[in-house]
């Protein structure tokens, strides 16, 4: 017999496939909710781990992977997920997935607003590179493939990615820096964008 939380995570799974979807919320709205929860993880990382997940194979649409979601975002992240923080992560999942295939390209990175300081931008930047560094590696242990050979061009994206998580955050506010920060997302956004597209790809081949 299902205790109440797991209940709840039904409830709501059951809700969204039934196309609850919505537009992606804003980082301070997530911001809130974790603090309220008193969760002290990242907003940015929380969701860079939940595109993870997707890039290696997870697909929210699927009611299976979508519990499992969240116990694994649990696991690469150490947060706990309980109330309202697993409706949110619940949206906030398909909500992604719908821009990720949007053709109007709405799929953005969860990170602080432009007319916030650079040093936070920067930070939540990493934290957002680094959550999806462990989302994919906690995915494809659950998915059993840690043996499996991943394709080249992957493994290139994530020795970028672990390399771009390094970047210095202590930034003065500068044009130049902000030029830079503009590249670095928009190389990450697309290459998150292509490893998810892919993972679809490989999921409507296999089906």
């Amino acid at each position: 017999m299902l205790d109440n939380a797991q209940a709840n995570r039904s409830e709501i799974i059951m809700l969204d496939l039934l196309g609850a979807f919505e537009e992606m919320p804003e980082w301070e709205e997530i911001a809130d909710q974790l603090f309220n929860a008193g969760q002290t993880l990242n907003p940015s990382e929380l969701h860079g781990a939940l595109v993870g997940l997707m890039g290696a194979g997870f697909d929210p649409d699927d009611r299976h992977h979508l519990e499992q979601t969240l116990v694994s975002v649990e696991k690469a992240v150490g947060v706990q997920l309980q109330g309202e923080l697993v409706e949110m992560v619940s949206r906030l999942n398909l909500s992604t997935m719908s821009a990720i295939v949007d053709t109007d390209y709405a799929f953005r990175l969860l990170i602080p607003d432009d007319d916030d300081p650079i040093e936070q931008r920067l930070r939540s930047f990493s934290n957002w590179v680094t959550g999806f560094i462990s989302g994919f590696t906690e995915g494809m242990t659950v998915r059993n493939a840690t043996g499996v050979a991943i394709q080249s061009e992957v493994a290139d994206v994530l020795k970028d990615f672990a390399a771009i998580a390094q970047v210095e955050s202590d930034q003065v506010e500068t044009e130049e820096a902000e030029r830079e920060l503009e590249e670095l997302l928009d190389y990450v956004r697309l290459a998150a964008v292509s490893l998810v597209q892919d993972a679809i790809n490989n999921r409507e081949s296999e089906s």
